[in-house]
């Protein structure tokens, strides 16, 4: 009886050797198992790193016609007092006064300002406090010549103004968002508008076309993704926050309507 038992005894240890050595070829088999691309995509989301921003931008200029909106005429009798006059040119004088009766069309508070062409009053803009504004001749190609003034028309909505003179006659061709700034961001010898508006700066180019008498616009905020965007007239270079972390990144304007990393 006693010899009996010791046999089971070692067929059952035997078989529990022979389970464990199955196992184990198992698991070694699994681990050299290629990985399924589940496992890819788990792995990847582990030690995804974050999205940089792009080397390139491509920019898309939407283009719209002068708007030709002739000035309107100012009487003499509505002019309270002078509080300021610039000569601009032989044909253009600036002046800044104070109206003589306030209504809903002319609050108080305001500084208003109109041009005079040959003896002639047009009505301008406004300003809203003591916040004046000059009128600016400049030339934004070799022949096209604007004349460029702000306005404020509230708290903080302030506009840009571009007028040209057509036979002694004033019209608007463009008001843009914001207090522009005039520079040739491609230096390709054209000057061409940058305008940012809001708390959160939110950046437009504007390219003025007198032979196609349109204004083609592009905004990099829409264009780009980027949370706000600024321009830099001294080193005509766009600073975007872009990408999942809103980094600062520097950008140039290439003359393909690109925007380029610096």
């Amino acid at each position: 009886m006693k010899k009996k038992k010791t046999v089971n005894c070692r067929n059952i240890t035997t078989l529990m050797l022979i389970f464990l050595l199955l196992m184990s070829t198992a698991c070694a088999k699994k681990q050299n198992e290629p990985k399924t691309p589940v496992d890819d995509i788990l792995s990847e989301q582990g030690t995804q790193n974050t999205p940089s921003a792009p080397g390139t931008i491509q920019l898309n200029f939407s283009a719209q016609d002068f708007s030709h909106i002739p000035l309107s005429l100012l009487n003499d009798i509505q002019i309270g007092s002078i509080v300021n006059s610039t000569k601009i040119d032989d044909m253009v004088t600036y002046v800044e006064y104070i109206p003589k009766e306030f209504n809903e069309e002319n609050p108080e508070g305001y500084i208003y300002s109109y041009i005079e062409i040959s003896g002639i009053k047009y009505a301008l803009s406004r300003s809203l406090g003591e916040t004046w504004y000059d009128l600016t001749k400049i030339v934004l190609a070799e022949t096209d010549t604007v004349y460029i003034t702000n306005e404020v028309r509230g708290a903080s909505n302030g506009i840009t103004i571009f007028f040209v003179i057509k036979e002694k006659t004033p019209y608007i061709i463009s008001e843009i968002d914001g207090f522009a700034q005039i520079s040739d961001i491609d230096e390709n010898g054209t000057k061409e508008v940058v305008s940012t508006v809001g708390t959160v700066p939110d950046t437009s180019i504007y390219f003025f076309d007198f032979d196609k008498q349109t204004v083609s616009i592009s905004n990099i905020n829409e264009q780009s993704g980027a949370k706000y965007s600024m321009y830099d007239s001294i080193t005509n270079t766009f600073s975007l926050a872009i990408g999942q972390n809103q980094n600062l990144v520097t950008y140039v304007y290439e003359t393909n309507e690109l925007l380029q990393v610096k």
